[in-house]
């Protein structure tokens, strides 16, 4: 099964790549109780929700201002990927999971909801 979703975020693929897989913005438009990103195939990744927990992942692929891939744990976990295209002054952000998908509808509803999000500067440690 796969989902896909899209919007177009107001910022060249550059900052947009940032936006995607620099943690201290993750937090702030998708995993709100903060996350770790290990940027490196094969790199260890935690994304955590303070109502949901914490949920572990791989990433999978990394090419910096185009594509950046995870794949959920435990194996053979849903792939999550996000794939970016320069278009006029922002970037196309398509977000594809694809795999059993245990509640599709709710992982559609969840990248739907997320993507609207405004780039914002990122919040700063204490």
């Amino acid at each position: 099964m796969e989902i896909s979703e899209q919007a177009l975020v107001p910022a060249d693929p550059d900052r947009t790549w940032r936006l995607i897989t620099d943690p201290r913005y993750v937090e702030q438009w998708y995993a709100f109780g903060g996350a770790d990103i290990e940027l490196a195939a094969g790199g260890a990744m935690v994304l955590r929700w303070d109502e949901h927990g914490a949920f572990p992942a791989r990433v999978e692929a990394v090419e910096p201002g185009h594509r950046f891939a995870f794949r959920w744990l435990p194996e053979p976990g849903d792939l999550v990927e996000i794939d970016l295209s320069p278009e006029g002054d922002g970037t196309l952000v398509r977000i594809t999971e694809s795999g059993a998908l245990e509640d599709a509808a709710t992982s559609a509803m969840a990248w739907r909801n997320s993507l609207p999000c405004s780039p914002r500067s990122p919040r700063r440690s204490a």
